[in-house]
């Protein structure tokens, strides 16, 4: 898949500041292809991209991403979008395929199917998340389970539902999720550090009992994936987390 010579590198997008309510400009990236674009690559991982800082009042304001991923060694495909249905010729322009036929995802994903491992998600703490989980050898999968585990356990501790959590990083053998707590805003943000054996013990416990991660059905790999799955409707979270 080439990336035609009109895609622009880059875009320049207005935004409304949340906190005092005036506009600027900030830059975006309709592509990030690997190898290639290893320094866009590391500012989404330092969260130095989609984090711009407003000019008129100094406030970090966390964008939502339109951004397509595409890793050619692993051959694997992110695409960040903040709506379900989305225009993808904004996003992606190539020289072999016509985008006049493309009018939803679910084209373009029928386009790549059997090539790419395919993913879509719809922010940019899961955008960062699925890059960071590739770097790692992690299986998203696996991961979207320990994750709703482990949210049970925190609703449990803390009285409080988890509106969403990521991998923040892993090293040693730690790793560190940030749960974000609460129905609503202002939220909470609980950092939690679970032993790296934990993945160990759920990939061996579950990775027999799901297909080829290119499946289509792993498109949408996140909370509500793993929850609808039904693995973990006998699982006694208590036995792998201890809080």
């Amino acid at each position: 898949m080439a990336v035609s010579e009109m895609t622009p590198k880059s875009m320049e997008m207005k935004a409304i500041c949340p906190y005092c309510g005036d506009e600027f400009d900030y830059t975006v990236y309709p592509e990030i292809t690997i190898p290639g674009d290893h320094k866009l690559k590391k500012r989404i991982l330092n969260k130095s991209l989609y984090f711009p800082t407003c000019p008129h009042c100094n406030k970090e304001v966390k964008m939502k991403p339109n951004c397509i991923y595409r890793d050619e060694n692993r051959k694997e495909l992110f695409i960040a979008t903040d709506v379900k249905s989305v225009d993808f010729e904004t996003l992606m322009k190539t020289g072999d395929i016509g985008f006049n036929d493309i009018h939803s995802d679910d084209d373009v994903l029928e386009f790549i199917k059997g090539l790419y491992k395919r993913r879509v998600v719809h922010d940019i703490d899961a955008f960062r998340e699925k890059i960071l989980l590739s770097d790692y050898n992690y299986d998203d999968r696996i991961i979207e389970l320990m994750k709703l585990s482990l949210s049970g356990l925190l609703e449990k501790e803390n009285h409080m539902p988890v509106y969403r959590i990521f991998l923040e990083n892993s090293s040693g053998n730690m790793m560190e999720f940030t749960a974000i707590m609460g129905s609503h805003a202002p939220f909470e943000y609980m950092d939690v550090k679970v032993a790296a054996n934990v993945y160990t013990q759920f990939k061996k416990e579950y990775l027999n009992k799901l297909g080829s991660p290119e499946d289509d059905e792993y498109i949408a790999t996140d909370q509500k994936w793993a929850a609808d799955t039904g693995l973990l409707k006998d699982h006694n979270p208590g036995f792998i987390f201890p809080m």
